[in-house]
């Protein structure tokens, strides 16, 4: 991470040492790498080989395979000799947990080998025995000792290393001493790091995997700090959610963590872990880089305004606590979920009326001043103890403000006013006193973020170059409320900054926003705006908005924006338009904030995507507890081997664990409580300790309308 604390204007993509893994070089300004794994047992030389080069003419960059055990080693000779036959020479990775022995034997046929550092050589503490230095050391020359002769043979083959540490898979020896966390993780890596380094061998890539993206977030950019300050290699690094599960969860679960890390310029390979077919993977990766990779430029424009937050570790941003009609915002609460929508669209109230989880506010969007009446009557559709009620004015119904009889009515239907605000003729303090509400202030901003006066030096590509066309241009204006950060009036930065000091003495029931336009960096954006207002002294709620562009999958798209921020403790609202998707605005709202760890509304799912080592059908046996548990508001584990489970199941509440063949472990948090459970049987025996322990409702009834 930079070591300038001044606000950049725009992100950079970090300047990682270039690795070849056999045809492909990632690293420096080449190309993002999207990678996936095979699902097959990797003795199967047939099946894996088939697998491997479904992937590559998919258009996967590097696949992975396990080798769990000697035959599944014995097999890569063939796997190569099949894919040469068939004409594919995508690189290919062997996965190794556990047996430094197998690691020399694959070395011989792969172009990179991952190792995990948890399970590579360390010993398990048994009996729970501190470490003094002595002890501490005699483990880490052991470990020196058994990782050596691979990266001696490795770097005389040019073959790649990745050093692969998992939240979940940590050594006895490393949580003792730094705990079960990002910097835990950091350590773990980097010891097999200086190792290599000593030996000479620089093909290094690193991973900071963890099912939860808060987690992997901050390990990766700790890994990044410490690299720098210990003067490390600039490895590259392969970024993934790890156990994200399947479906919409997967995909938002892994568009947080990876498009969080990307918009900050790291990573240099990615893979998302889905519970689905891997050739699943790959569209969804190429999708999630062409949205969220940042430009290899050169140092972005810097202001004069010091972030407060350390980006390496989690803390809420501290704001006032703001009542709205019965729902509280800032202080401790969680993020609230908002909804916008038109005057008399009664439809989409209905639909949002019966959202599950429920919306906490619904906002309606008044541009023109001749439907206020209808405004006013679409709070009345909402009922009493149901979501707070919000008119927001922009445009031609700005002339309202002020206006005797319909702030009269206003604040007699409404619990928040809203306004897309203009610098030129706004006072925020009149505003505030005008509405007798708790007031929301918008500001439009679009443009690039460029210090007043300067061009912009790089940072993030524009919307057009990095993804097409980018965000809809619907997003840059909100009923014809006037864009600011042109280039005329000094750019979205010098906008941003300005707003956060004229609201700075604001009352205490003032929250505020931005109305991102189609070239907005909105994480960026967010972030100075955050930065400002602390800068200002104003702990004034944050609103996120965002909008996702008809072209794009909005679950990797929009969800990986706004997630970054929440994943950072910024924003306290999620703002989504309605409109005729209004269920589905709903859902991935609270999906969003679930995906960010800032809300728990219902069971999250810690699912591998399933490889060789696994030991069912993962992808039925994940369906099957899901439809059984999905409305608890727990953390489940679905870990398809011993590999992935417990371990990896890291801070899940229960765990579903195979543990042969056809046979599965029941668990709480990491202690096993039953085992050799035939794996059709097993769900409804994890129901059974759900409810043994007190931890079981039934499902919700149907919302009804």
């Amino acid at each position: 991470m930079a070591t300038d604390e001044r606000f950049p204007l725009a992100a950079r993509r970090r300047a990682a040492v270039e690795v070849a893994i056999g045809k492909t070089t990632i690293g420096g300004t080449r190309p993002i790498a999207v990678q996936s794994m095979t699902t097959t047992r990797t003795a199967d030389a047939a099946a894996t080989a088939a697998q491997v080069c479904a992937l590559a003419r998919a258009g996967c960059d590097i696949v992975r395979v396990t080798v769990p055990a000697k035959p599944d080693a014995e097999a890569l000779p063939e796997i190569r000799r099949i894919m040469k036959r068939e004409g594919v020479d995508v690189p290919l990775v062997a996965d190794i947990h556990f047996t430094p022995s197998l690691a020399l034997k694959v070395v011989e046929f792969v172009d990179k080998v991952r190792v995990n550092p948890g399970n590579f050589a360390d010993r398990k503490n048994v009996g729970g025995q501190a470490y003094d230095e002595a002890r501490w050391n005699e483990d880490v020359a052991r470990l020196a000792e058994l990782f050596a002769p691979l990266v001696d043979r490795a770097k005389a083959l040019g073959v790649a290393l990745r050093i692969g540490a998992n939240h979940g898979s940590l050594s006895d020896r490393i949580v003792q001493r730094h705990g079960d966390s990002p910097a835990g993780m950091v350590e773990s890596a980097l010891e097999f790091v200086r190792i290599a380094e000593d030996r000479g061998h620089r093909g290094l890539v690193i991973s900071m995997k963890a099912s939860n993206p808060q987690v992997m977030v901050r390990a990766y950019r700790l890994l990044a700090r410490r690299l720098d300050e210990e003067q490390l290699g600039a490895y590259p690094l392969h970024l993934g959610v790890t156990e994200a599960g399947g479906g919409d969860d997967g995909r938002i679960k892994s568009a947080a963590g990876i498009g969080a890390l990307l918009a900050d310029g790291l990573g240099d390979t990615i893979r998302v872990s889905l519970t689905e077919d891997p050739l699943n993977e790959v569209p969804a990766g190429r999708e999630i880089v062409r949205l969220h990779a940042v430009a290899a430029t050169a140092e972005p424009e810097r202001l004069e305004l010091t972030e407060r937050r350390d980006p390496c570790v989690y803390a809420r941003r501290s704001v006032a606590r703001v009542e709205v009609g019965g729902v509280a915002y800032g202080a401790d609460e969680p993020p609230r979920v908002e909804a916008t929508t038109t005057p008399a669209d009664g439809r989409a109230v209905a639909a949002l009326l019966a959202a599950r989880p429920a919306i906490e506010m619904v906002d309606v969007l008044l541009d023109d001043p001749a439907r206020a009446g209808e405004a006013l009557a679409t709070l009345k559709q909402l009922p009493q103890g149901g979501p707070a009620r919000g008119v927001t004015l922009a445009g031609a119904a700005r002339r309202l403000v002020g206006e005797g009889d319909f702030g009269r009515a206003l604040r007699a239907g409404a619990d928040r006013v809203g306004l897309v605000y203009e610098p030129e003729r706004d006072d925020p303090a009149r505003l505030a006193e005008w509405a007798g509400l708790p007031l929301l202030l918008l500001l439009p901003a679009d443009g690039p973020l460029a210090v007043p006066g300067a061009a912009p030096r790089g940072g993030r590509a524009d919307a057009t170059a990095r993804d097409g066309g980018g965000r809809a241009d619907a997003t840059a204006r909100v009923g014809g409320g006037r864009v600011a950060g042109t280039a005329r009036d000094g750019g979205a930065a010098a906008s941003i900054v300005d707003f956060a000091r004229r609201v700075a003495g604001c009352a205490p029931r003032v929250m505020v926003g931005l109305v991102p336009g189609a070239r907005l960096d909105v994480v960026g954006a967010n972030r100075l705006l955050a930065a400002a207002l602390d800068a200002a002294g104003a702990r004034l709620p944050l609103v996120v908005s965002d909008r996702p562009a008809a072209a794009e999958d909005p679950r990797l798209g929009f969800a990986g924006r706004v997630s970054s921020l929440f994943i950072d403790g910024l924003g306290d609202a999620l703002r989504v338009p309605a409109g005729a998707g209004a269920a589905a605005a709903a859902k991935l709202a609270h999906d969003v904030l679930q995906a960010s760890r800032r809300r728990l509304e219902r069971a999250e799912f810690i699912a591998c995507p399933s490889c060789g080592r696994t030991l069912f059908d993962l992808v039925e046996t994940t369906r099957r507890v899901q439809a059984l548990t999905a409305h608890l508001k727990l953390k489940i584990g679905v870990m398809g081997c011993v590999v992935n489970g417990p371990g990896e199941m890291a801070d899940a509440d229960y765990g579903y664990v195979g543990w042969g063949e056809g046979k599965v472990a029941l668990f709480v948090g990491r202690t096993m409580v039953e085992r050799d459970i035939p794996s059709a049987d097993a769900p409804a025996r994890l129901v059974e300790l759900i409810k043994s322990r007190g931890q079981w409702t039934d499902p919700p009834a149907p919302a009804s309308r």
